[in-house]
């Protein structure tokens, strides 16, 4: 309802919705498509590929670098915006480090538990901790080769070895895709980024306002009634 009132008849060409990962469903793409809107939205792929040589700068400052390569998905037809930003890779080999630290000190807890009294040393229950581990901490245990010694039963002894460096997993690239083929990458980029402007101004707005948390599932608790916000 929202978008037919957004949508002018009379022109040329249908708005643009920029939408974030949460409602970016395929459902929601294809009632888009079939009602003659363009899209931008981040893509819910995990695959990520970037290719420094064919990306073109799009931003450079003290704070971050943003860099964009642009391709066509044969597929779908949809353009794809293989983004990577200086910042958000930093922050992503932060988050990263830290929970293989808190992975491979998990690891040594249980490995120094196998030589202690009182501790479980039964191979099937070695294995059934390691799995619980490695669903904890599964951002991290991916990228971990992890062997079990055993004898008679029991387990002897726990060796892990990183198979995989944090930099093949591309930190800081994410991809954006959308059916506007006309636009260049920095046109693609900027406009997506309106959203996140967008989002920190209504975030400011409510902290000053006093008004987060917001329920805004229902009417009624956000509607103003004389001068009392509900």
């Amino acid at each position: 309802q929202m978008l037919d009132k957004l949508a002018s008849a009379d022109a040329e060409t249908a708005p643009t919705v920029v939408l974030d990962a949460g409602i970016a469903s395929e459902e929601n793409l294809a009632w888009l498509v079939d009602h003659g809107y363009r899209y931008l939205v981040v893509s819910r792929k995990r695959h990520r590929e970037f290719d420094p040589e064919a990306a073109v700068l799009i931003k450079e400052d003290e704070d971050v670098t943003i860099r964009a390569q642009r391709r066509v998905n044969a597929d779908t037809g949809e353009v794809e915006l293989y983004c990577h930003s200086s910042q958000r890779e930093e922050k992503e080999r932060g988050i990263a480090n830290l929970f293989a630290q808190r992975f491979e000190a998990a690891l040594a807890k249980l490995a120094e538990g196998l030589h202690k009294k009182g501790t479980v040393k039964r191979y099937d229950k070695v294995l059934e901790r390691l799995g619980r581990l490695r669903e904890k901490y599964a951002r991290a245990a991916q990228y971990y080769d992890i062997t079990v010694d055993q004898a008679g039963g029991k387990a002897t002894a726990l060796h892990w070895q990183r198979t995989k460096p944090i930099a093949e997993t591309l930190p800081g690239v994410y991809c954006l895709r959308t059916n506007e083929n006309a636009w260049d990458e920095a046109t693609l980029w900027r406009t997506y980024t309106m959203l996140t402007d967008l989002e920190a101004v209504f975030r400011c707005l409510k902290s000053e306002l006093g008004l987060r948390p917001i329920f805004h599932r229902k009417t009624d608790r956000v509607s103003g009634q004389g001068n009392r916000i509900k």
